[in-house]
């Protein structure tokens, strides 16, 4: 439910849903009921304070295990910062719930491991949701600093196995 992207608010989805938080607790209601696996759910700050702590109590009741709080409002992109008073909405959710909540939305302002800890710690959270920011620096989850590209290019060739091994130990399995 935090998707603001036009096509996913004019077709009722994301943060569309953000305006009718009956329907979105009824549809983790339902998510929650049907799943046997952990559900969570990821949303955007509102405008207020009290508007965002109310729904955040209202979808933690439906049974998620987990609430991802992005920073922003809907019509705020990546490239506008958290400001404070939306630093405050994340802390007030984070204190009012009783399920881990998931700080989202610093991403990009992320260049090492000790500002993911930062922007945690700055919004209360369990714990944070890294998108951009890991696309172009992989580096930021590494507590001892920067790795070259070099370096992870080798760790990720050393922990892919090729399509060929992979279907060479399946059909042992298999017999």
């Amino acid at each position: 439910m935090g998707c603001p992207k036009p096509f996913s608010l004019k077709g009722g989805m994301g943060a569309a849903l953000l305006k009718e938080p009956d329907r979105a607790a009824a549809i983790m209601t339902a998510l929650v009921q049907a799943c046997t696996k952990p559900v969570t759910c990821k949303i955007r700050i509102l405008p207020t304070l009290e508007e965002t702590v109310a729904l955040a109590k209202q979808l933690e009741a439906t049974g998620i295990q987990a609430l991802g709080l992005h920073g922003r409002i809907t019509p705020q992109r990546p490239r506008e910062p958290i400001n404070e008073y939306q630093y405050s909405i994340m802390q007030a959710v984070a204190k009012e719930l009783t399920i881990p909540v998931i700080a989202n939305g610093g991403s990009l302002d992320f260049k090492s491991y000790q500002d993911l800890i930062t922007f945690r710690d700055q919004c209360q959270a369990s714990s944070v949701m890294v998108a951009r920011g890991a696309q172009t620096n992989m580096s930021i989850f590494n507590p001892e600093g920067w790795l070259s590209q070099l370096t992870v290019h080798e760790w990720l060739h050393h922990v892919s196995i090729p399509l060929s091994h992979a279907f060479a130990a399946a059909i042992p399995l298999a017999q």
